[in-house]
């Protein structure tokens, strides 16, 4: 299991504004999978020890950004995945671009 990057945690952390007791989560989340579809990039996550109670709570998640990112013309959007109280994945996804699934010089924008 790998860490989260600093992009999934900057996300991660836009998503507990919404959902404050999604917070003492965090810390617990490893990343099982990084699957590169070639326009996009899907990220499955597991808990590790925690010991925390999970709601009800199913969402899709997306704070209306766009990530800028070097070399996508476009940049990326996402969906982070909240089922019966779990994070359970972030997908990333250009706009119809070819991208390799590299996070570099990134940026996080407000969607005008």
């Amino acid at each position: 299991m790998e860490e989260l990057n600093e992009l999934e945690l900057t996300l991660l952390e836009g998503l507990t504004s919404k959902y404050p007791q999604l917070k003492s989560h965090i810390p617990h989340l490893k990343v099982t999978e990084r699957k590169n579809t070639g326009t996009g990039l899907n990220i499955n996550l597991e808990y590790k020890d925690f010991s925390g109670e999970f709601d009800d709570t199913n969402a899709l998640f997306s704070n209306e950004e766009n990530i800028d990112i070097k070399g996508l013309k476009d940049g990326l959007n996402y969906v982070i995945d909240i089922t019966l109280g779990q994070i359970t994945s972030i997908e990333f996804s250009t706009y119809n671009e070819k991208w390799n699934g590299k996070f570099t010089d990134f940026k996080i924008v407000e969607k005008e």
